[in-house]
Order: C-alpha cells, then structure tokens, then sequence
C-alpha cells in the first residue's frame, strides 16, 4: 500500500521535460547543477584533488551523494565541466570588457580569471590527463588548448596587422608559445603569490614587437 506523502529526498533531474507547459522543476534544477559546479571549486581549494570527492562536495553544499549523482556521474566529469563553464564565462567577459584583441596581459586575465583553486583544479586535471587511463581527460585537453593556440593565433594575426608583432617569426609557435607563457606563470604564481604574472605576459610583448619599435 502506498503512502498519500512522497518523500522529499528527490532532486530534480537536470534534464528538462519537453513539450509547451513543462517548466516544472526544470529552472530549480538548472540552479541546483550551477551551485554544484560554483561550490565545487571552493571545496576543491579546501580539500585539494584527492579530497574532493563526489560525497565531500554533496557534504558541503547538502546534497545527497545519489542525488549528485543525477547530474554528475563521476568526479572527472563535474571537474571538466567546470573547465568547460569557466571557459565559457571568461570567453563572454572577455567580448564584452571592450578590451584590445593585442591586449596579451588582459587576455591573461581572462585566462587566469577565478580564484586560485580554479587554477589549481585545471593545473590538476592536466596532469592527470597524462597518466594512462584517463583518456576522456586528456581528449578534453587536447581539443582545449589547440582552441587556445587558434585563439592566440587569431590575437597575434591581429597585433601583427596592427603593426605591433614582428613579421619575421612564425605566429603558430608563437602562439603556442603564448599558451606555455600563461600556463607555466600561473603555475608559478599558484606555488609562489609573490611571482608577477603580468610582468612576465608584459615582456613577451615586448619581445615580440618589431626592431626599433619603441615600448609603451
């Protein structure tokens, strides 16, 4: 026999129903998977890669382990999908702040952008992308920073139009090394606060200006 009371315990699927009338419990669970990925980066900043387990994170933002489980079924997948959702936010501010496409530093902020323990978590992810059997990890990298070469690549083409790059080096290694430039700062930067990020994305500019050019 069952009872006329249904348990509360359910959350909502992250999944909408379709069809015109079918809001229902959709929007609430669109907000409960993007405070799952905010709180998750600040758990991740406590508790580091190895204590940031699926039932840590529900623990801390008081959802049920099975209940996070509907929206992430493994901790690899809600940490890429954090990557993911960063990109995205930093790629729309990014259009939207007006900033120069030859802006280098500011195209650091954007890339750097978040607290430290989102830095460290993509830094994290990284090397676990390299070891064997994380292939769905190392596939998500792959794609992301030959995005990230074709997007510097595209500043650069810009700049050097612009007259401000040399045009006596390749733009597909620079690029590339563009890329090395910001991951290895801000590595730098997450073991030491005291390391100056900007000044080091600063002089790559420089170096990259034409003979005779005269610095800002």
């Amino acid at each position: 026999m069952q009872s006329n009371t249904e348990p509360q315990a359910a959350e909502p699927a992250a999944t909408p129903a379709k069809g015109p009338g079918s809001r229902g419990r959709y929007p609430k669970g669109v907000m409960r998977r993007q405070q799952i990925l905010d709180r998750t980066i600040e758990v991740f900043a406590q508790l580091g890669l190895e204590g940031t387990s699926l039932r840590a994170i529900g623990e801390a933002i008081g959802v049920s382990h099975a209940a996070l489980r509907r929206y992430f079924e493994t901790r690899e997948e809600l940490f890429l999908e954090i990557l993911r959702e960063k990109d995205r936010q930093a790629l729309l501010d990014a259009r939207e702040s007006g900033r120069p496409s030859t802006d280098f530093a500011g195209h650091l902020d954007s890339y750097a952008s978040g607290a430290p323990g989102l830095m460290s978590l993509r830094h994290s992810m990284v090397a676990r992308a390299m070891e064997p059997g994380n292939e769905h990890s190392r596939t998500f990298f792959i794609e992301r920073y030959r995005q990230l070469r074709a997007d510097a690549l595209e500043i650069l083409r810009l700049a050097q139009g612009a007259g401000l790059v040399r045009d006596d080096i390749s733009l597909e290694s620079a690029s590339a090394l563009l890329i090395a430039a910001m991951d290895g700062l801000s590595t730098q930067w997450l073991l030491d606060p005291e390391v100056d990020l900007h000044a080091g994305m600063e002089l790559y500019e420089q170096l990259l200006k034409p003979v005779g050019a005269t610095a800002n």
